[in-house]
């Protein structure tokens, strides 16, 4: 049978239940705790003892007279320690019988024919057989998955820690994942069994790697199959969903065979499939053994109540504590006490009319509250290196000449963090440390019981060359601990994703911990829009929290998110902060960011003054950005969290606005930090075609006070100039002697009376038309070129190729005055860099209309507009797009949401 121990579940519900799928709810049981018998102490008469779970009293003096057996006849039974049995008294050599009275032995009853003691009821004919009609008896059904069984597989290609066994290891939280759309997977039983009911349960990612096809087959010689069950068109709505198949199956088989297909490519364009759980049951009489306890932590001499939870009424029990006190009992309810703090196993074997149950297990983390983490288990420590030949490498090995004990020490410490003893904190068998050449700094992965952490020798060898040993040192031990604390630390259901509440938390407790921990040295709080950035954004409001409101908080927040679990509610930080502390999130967030100097938001605009940035315009900067979330349009976003961020002492920006008018004044917006970077000097220009330039204005020695702080500089009108310029130039060299620019926000304000509006522009291709494409795409996943056109933001089209074009023939010809070009939802490595856009009129004959190069999308799902200087109408457009980078699994795939075509309205 399948064995659980949920008392070491991450995520584990307050009531724990250990058996084959099943569970009862436990009753409080009311016990007077007494000494327990030992061996080597005399005991007078009248003198009361427990032993295996029932209270005996001394009939006169005896000394090592054991009371469950009683050779001496000085033990009299007085009663289990549970007296509230739903079953009958079970047999033992202690009590004295009469006749008619009814005892269990071994799954079966006897009624005394006489007085007796010490003689068993399967021998002695004192005793009489209950006659018992078993074919009423109750049938449920029983896991065929256990340690005797054999796993073999149509070709082993799993990644590392997914290998087959992790789908037959009754946890969710593993699975199994082959390098193949399509295999078969096969169990083979010790001996031949029929078949109930079969489940499968999707894992934790990648719905398109779910089966969805299948077939399942029975064999007694490995060679002959017959077909048990087909299913197609099967759809899992969920992660970890469980589904239940019942099959109508009388013939016994010794092996089952799936033939699993599973229903496309996954979100990276992999053909994998993978699997959590797979579980078969047949039906039997015999009694599957169960385990209730309402807790799976106790500490040192509290009494942990356990409740049967058998199946298919069973009438006698065999229970045993390691360690415990009493070591063993045959009451169906019984209670034990541990007097030594560690993991303790409990065994529970039940009997009924038909015979034996097989051993279920549970585990008790026993705590001693004197030393809350003795017992504490750390997990196998792993090497996994992929580079093992970098200056990075080398040097990490160098520092941390005995990784082992530094991830061991980190560990426990993290944990001390988030909980206050170990019998809190989730168990791992092992965690895998890797040394990778990659661009990512690092990361933790893994499922179940097995974590992997992975960290960049790339980073170590080129962003850390220029530090000191210290440095470095003190780096890679505060990524230790925000990577361990994701092992640790609970997780809120939901998906994670940048700027979410799922991610936030995640992120946010785990730098938490780490600046809790003194690693934060090289980083520090910046003003910031809201909470969800995660990392320091989160953590660093979260770590202010607990120095202004709750020393606990670390502790409380960690365990708030478990709490949502348990009692059903949507986990977001705003409800979490109103049950540890009745505080409201946004007044703690507008402290928080006094706290940080931030500017207040800049005023309103006139009522006499419009924007011409909000009415559209296009934005250009001669300085590349840093990286592409600080890109110059960040500049003209209207949010002043996000910034045009340049490694340059300088940049010129040029605007092209879609609407004209006056210009009366323009405000300039500073980021979040290092005033360094502010613009210090620079000169406004206007233009009314894009090449004569006049001066409109010239600035120098400007200072911002605080961060985020808006300015706004004020003109005589001005003419109307549809072209702007500002050459800028920033404050001076960091204190590390980097120059570096950024601008937070920049807008320019016209007189209304005098602003002409922008033309309206409509997307013709939604009028109807013909699409192709040189390159069809996925379109059996609803990923062909026909989403490209159909004005849905939420599909995409994906090709596999790194170039190609699309063409849209419309109804009649239209004046192409834009086009807009919507990203994916994920994979930026996917997205157009470089494209030309031509127009024709026959289909032959093209004509250049617009060409781009090296352009970028800083965002999923991001729409970018590009206005064209054109006057010809035609009917034939054709894109010809190019990416430039592999994605993170290497392949050569071509994507983007939308295209869109706009004439003047």
């Amino acid at each position: 049978m399948k064995r659980f121990a949920l008392c070491a579940l991450a995520l584990a519900i307050q009531s724990t239940s250990v058996h084959a799928h099943s569970g009862h709810t436990h009753q409080n049981i009311q016990t007077t705790v007494l000494s327990e018998w030992q061996d080597k102490t005399s005991y007078k008469k009248g003198h009361r003892v427990t032993h295996q779970g029932a209270i005996y009293q001394a009939n006169w003096w005896t000394e090592g007279d054991t009371p469950a057996i009683n050779k001496s006849g000085a033990w009299q039974f007085v009663q289990f320690i549970n007296s509230e049995l739903s079953t009958p008294n079970p047999w033992l050599h202690a009590q004295v019988y009469t006749k008619g009275q009814i005892v269990a032995f071994k799954g079966e009853l006897y009624k005394a024919k006489w007085w007796t003691l010490n003689e068993d009821p399967d021998v002695s004919q004192v005793w009489a057989k209950i006659a018992h009609d078993k074919k009423n008896d109750p049938i449920s059904q029983m896991s065929l998955i256990g340690n005797n069984i054999t796993l073999s597989e149509q070709k082993a290609e799993s990644p590392a820690g997914e290998a087959l066994s992790n789908a037959f290891d009754g946890d969710p939280r593993t699975k199994y994942v082959t390098l193949k759309p399509q295999s078969w997977i096969q169990v083979s039983l010790e001996q031949p069994q029929s078949l109930a009911k079969y489940q499968l349960t999707s894992a934790n990612d990648a719905p398109g790697r779910d089966p969805h096809t299948w077939t399942l087959q029975g064999s007694n010689d490995g060679e002959n199959w017959q077909i048990i069950d087909t299913q197609n068109d099967q759809a899992f709505d969920k992660r970890f969903e469980q589904k239940t198949y019942i099959v109508d199956n009388a013939k016994p088989y010794q092996h089952y065979r799936f033939d699993l297909t599973h229903k496309g490519t996954d979100d990276w364009g992999y053909d994998l499939l993978q699997i959590a759980e797979i579980d078969l049951f047949t039906n039997t009489q015999l009694p599957i053994a169960g385990i209730n306890s309402e807790t799976s932590t106790v500490f040192v001499g509290e009494v942990l109540e356990l409740k049967d939870a058998s199946l298919n009424q069973p009438n006698s029990f065999e229970w045993q504590f390691e360690q415990g006190t009493p070591a063993s009992s045959l009451a169906q309810n019984p209670v034990v006490t541990f007097n030594t703090p560690g993991v303790k196993n409990i065994e529970l074997v039940s009997y009924n009319w038909h015979g034996r149950s097989e051993v279920v297990n549970q585990t008790v983390k026993v705590v001693d509250p004197a030393n809350p983490w003795h017992g504490f288990a750390y997990p196998e420590i792993k090497f996994a290196h992929e580079d093992t030949e970098s200056v990075g490498y080398k040097r990490i090995h160098r520092l941390f000449p005995d990784l082992e004990k530094t991830i061991n020490d980190v560990t426990l410490k993290v944990n001390q963090y988030l909980y206050k003893h170990y019998g809190e904190s989730p168990e791992f068998d092992s965690v895998t440390f890797s040394l990778k050449w990659m661009d990512t700094l690092a990361y933790r992965a893994g499922s179940g019981r097995n974590m992997e952490i992975a960290f960049s020798t790339k980073y170590i060898t080129e962003s850390l060359a220029n530090a000191t040993d210290e440095e470095v040192i003190y780096e890679l031990l505060g990524v230790f601990w925000h990577e361990l604390v994701h092992g640790y630390q609970h997780f809120p259901t939901g998906h994670m994703a940048d700027g979410n509440e799922t991610h936030a938390i995640v992120e946010g407790i785990a730098d938490l911990v780490r600046i809790r921990a003194g690693f934060h040295a090289t980083r520090s709080p910046s003003p910031s829009k809201n909470w969800l950035g995660g990392y320091t954004n989160t953590g660093f409001f979260l770590s202010w929290i607990q120095d202004n409101y709750d020393d606990d908080f670390t502790y409380k927040i960690n365990q708030m998110v478990l709490t949502s679990q348990r009692e059903g509610w949507e986990w977001t930080l705003e409800e979490a902060l109103k049950r540890i502390l009745n505080q409201d999130i946004n007044t703690l967030w507008q402290k928080y960011q006094a706290t940080l100097g931030a500017a207040p938001e800049a005023p309103a605009i006139p009522a006499d003054q419009i924007s011409l940035v909000e009415l559209g315009t296009d934005i250009t900067a001669s300085a590349q950005p840093a990286d592409p979330i600080y890109d110059v349009t960040k500049a003209i976003d209207g949010d002043r969290y996000t910034k045009y961020l340049t490694i340059n002492d300088q940049s010129e920006i040029t605007f092209s606005t879609h609407g004209t008018g006056q210009l009366v004044a323009y405000r300039l917006t500073v980021g979040d930090n290092q005033p360094s970077r502010d613009p210090s000097s620079w000169t406004l220009f206007g233009s009314q075609d894009g090449i004569a330039w006049q001066e409109v204005d010239a600035q120098s020695n400007q200072v911002f006070n605080q961060r985020l702080e808006t300015r706004e500089f004020t003109l005589a009108p001005t003419q109307h100039y549809q072209h702007f310029r500002f050459n800028f130039l920033n404050s001076g060299q960091q204190s590390n002697g980097e120059s570096l620019f950024q601008l937070a926000e920049i807008d320019l304000l016209a007189d209304k009376a005098t602003v002409a509006l922008p033309v309206t522009l409509e997307n013709f291709v939604l009028l109807g038309g013909q699409t192709s494409a040189e390159h069809e795409g996925f379109s059996q996943w609803g990923e062909g070129y026909q989403s490209a056109f159909d004005g849905n933001f939420d599909n995409k089209y994906v090709a596999l190729t790194d170039t190609g074009w699309l063409q849209f023939i419309a109804k009649q010809p239209h004046t192409l005055s834009a086009y807009s070009i919507t990203s994916g939802n994920d994979a930026p490595e996917r997205d157009p860099t470089n494209w030309s856009l031509q127009g024709s009129n026959d289909g032959v004959q093209w004509y250049a209309i617009d060409t781009r190069q090296s352009e970028q999308f800083t965002e999923r799902n991001q729409t970018r507009t590009f206005r064209v200087d054109n006057t010809t109408a035609y009917s034939h457009y054709r894109i010809d797009l190019t990416h430039t980078a592999t994605d993170a699994n290497g392949n050569n795939l071509l994507q983007l949401s939308e295209i869109a075509l706009y004439h003047a309205k």
